[in-house]
């Protein structure tokens, strides 16, 4: 857990409801990565000599949550890694949970879990944000995974370490997401609500909004064109085209099958949803695709492609 300037009472319920978890063999390693945040470095040092579990260490200056993340990686011991934030609250069977099913799903390489989101004073305000979303395929889509709720296998820094890209400072873990779908790794979400995840207008300022559709633009368009470079859909000089992108996914469509035709489903979809944002011949052409891909896609997709050019120009990095 990394905190920086985070409500010390926020801190406080984070730091408990971990210290509570059924499951208790655990290491609690906390960044601190504001060097002047007295009062919660205080807190957190008076924890620690209550729960030995616990170990403060403070950044000498604000270092931003990335390299916080791989900071903490690296200090770690344990087989998995659990990550958590710093205002979110753990239901107390979230780690049990997750390493019962790491240690029986081997093939699995990070377990998420559903989550209930509240607000800055802990009411609840949407239930199971998480649990329409728990396929890993609608990663082409959006970010349809909790970061503080994950758990990974420690095994995943042999694919590279620092295991976040610390080019990213926002939208680390989408970028973690999507480079360990194209390295043929697994995610699973739990369908229990394991977390209350905070959302407050005072987490991130309008500026690094900004900056954050940026980053999520930039690693949504290397997904999918990364994916489709691996599977030999397309070439590298196809990847400025959006037009022949969706022809050549087209044609190759039949040959694509399994899990793979999923993923093809969906990127046909964001090629669509793209192109329709300056022609709208093509969310016509959309409904009319022989492959039927409106069928296979819940009818929010296709609401939102022919409805609303915002949100058009937030979800997708092709345009």
């Amino acid at each position: 857990m990394c905190f920086c300037k985070e409500p010390l009472q926020w801190i406080r319920l984070s730091v408990e409801s971990i210290l509570d978890q059924t499951f208790r063999d655990f290491e609690l390693i906390l960044i601190c990565d504001n060097p002047e945040y007295e009062e919660g470095i205080a807190y957190v040092n008076a924890a620690s000599q209550k729960d030995s579990r616990i170990t403060l260490y403070v950044n000498d200056r604000n270092i931003g949550p990335t390299r916080s993340f791989n900071k903490a990686i690296a200090l770690s011991e344990g087989m998995y890694i659990a990550r958590m934030d710093a205002d979110d609250i753990c239901l107390p069977e979230r780690l049990e949970r997750q390493v019962a099913y790491l240690d029986t799903h081997p093939h699995i390489s990070v377990c998420a879990t559903d989550a209930h989101i509240i607000d800055r004073d802990g009411n609840i305000i949407r239930r199971n944000r998480y649990r329409r979303n728990r396929d890993q395929a609608l990663l082409v889509i959006s970010n349809v995974i909790a970061h503080p709720s994950v758990m990974m296998r420690r095994s995943l820094l042999g694919l590279r370490d620092p295991l976040y890209n610390e080019s990213y400072i926002y939208s680390q873990d989408y970028e973690l997401w999507q480079y360990l779908t194209l390295k043929g790794h697994r995610i699973h979400t739990l369908e229990e609500p394991l977390l209350l995840y905070r959302k407050s207008d005072s987490q991130i300022s309008s500026a690094g909004r900004r900056k954050q559709k940026e980053l999520f633009k930039d690693i949504h368009r290397r997904f999918i064109t990364g994916w489709l470079l691996d599977r030999g859909i397309i070439c590298q000089e196809d990847t400025s085209d959006l037009h022949k992108m969706l022809e050549k996914c087209s044609r190759e469509y039949d040959r694509i099958s399994g899990e793979d035709r999923r993923y093809l489903d969906l990127i046909i979809y964001v090629l669509y949803f793209s192109i329709g944002t300056y022609d709208w011949r093509y969310r016509f052409r959309y409904l009319a695709d022989r492959n039927l891909t409106v069928f296979r896609i819940r009818f929010i997709f296709t609401f939102r492609l022919f409805f609303s050019r915002k949100t058009r120009l937030e979800r997708t990095g092709f345009i």
